[in-house]
């Protein structure tokens, strides 16, 4: 009896321990997939060949919405890496028009106002590749086949999830595209840097500037209307991204408050002492 007990003691101890493993996560704290996001899409992208940019040329918009689908569907929302983007953004890739390429941070806003109403500048958002998904959500599930309109990741809840990836990789082609006179928009009231080290401008998109194709960067510091003004040319952060340029062998211009921008921070707040401009008589 002794002998048979500690022969199954011993085969105890030689059995290994179930390795725990920790299931995806499947709920999240970020909006699902936007609601009618294929009938979105598709609709977008007509609206854009036909109507806002018809040069952008001639596009199969099934097979622009079914190449989406298929990077993140069916998938870890954290597993979807900026290569998986790459046969939708070449069915979605169209010319830059010169001097037109503008980059923003931390005045999305008002770089989206001030080229729309010039309408001398092309930024990511109105190239088709941003257009279709602007201000949108998605991400899939490894559960289920399709967008996952119940939770999506945030921005910083992982590194690889779907939105994060796109705006990056959608971000790197967008700079290397860009020719000519590049225009930067940059919040000098912001407390948080104007050039700051973790946006999509710093990480991506000035390193992707092609020095043999952009002839000159114009750096706008624009300051809210009231205030602050944390940061200037030549200093601070902005200082910073100089020296970059300057390394990149890329001529720059910088000029604070550029005043165009200015007069239409004012439309709204006419009432503001910096709104007072003088008229000749």
């Amino acid at each position: 009896m002794c002998d048979l007990v500690l022969l199954g003691l011993v085969a105890l101890s030689l059995t290994k321990s179930p390795v725990a493993t920790v299931a995806p996560k499947t709920e999240w704290e970020g909006h699902g997939s936007s609601n009618n996001l294929k009938e979105i899409m598709i609709g977008r992208c007509f609206d854009y060949l036909e109507n806002v940019n018809p040069s952008a040329g001639v596009k199969d918009c099934a097979e622009i919405w079914e190449e989406f689908l298929k990077v993140f569907s069916g998938k870890d929302p954290c597993s979807i890496k900026e290569q998986d983007y790459k046969q939708f953004l070449h069915l979605v890739d169209h010319d830059i028009p010169v001097n037109q390429s503008i980059f923003w941070s931390q005045t999305r806003e008002i770089t989206s106002k001030f080229s729309e109403i010039t309408e001398s500048f092309m930024p990511l958002e109105s190239t088709l590749t941003g257009y279709l998904v602007d201000n949108l959500n998605w991400c899939g599930s490894r559960s289920i086949k399709g967008p996952n309109f119940d939770s999506c990741p945030k921005w910083n809840d992982c590194e690889n999830n779907a939105a994060r990836s796109f705006w990056r990789s959608a971000s790197k082609i967008y700079a290397s595209k860009a020719q000519g006179v590049v225009t930067v928009m940059l919040n000098g009231s912001s407390t948080a840097n104007a050039f700051r080290d973790t946006s999509i401008f710093a990480e991506i998109e000035v390193g992707n500037l092609d020095k043999a194709k952009v002839s000159l960067v114009r750096l706008w510091i624009i300051d809210n209307l009231m205030g602050p003004d944390n940061e200037s040319c030549g200093s601070g952060s902005v200082g910073k991204l100089e020296l970059i340029l300057v390394e990149k062998g890329i001529k720059y211009v910088c000029e604070d408050n550029h005043r165009p921008v200015q007069i239409l921070q004012c439309i709204n707040k006419a009432d503001s002492p910096i709104c007072k401009f003088d008229v000749a008589p």
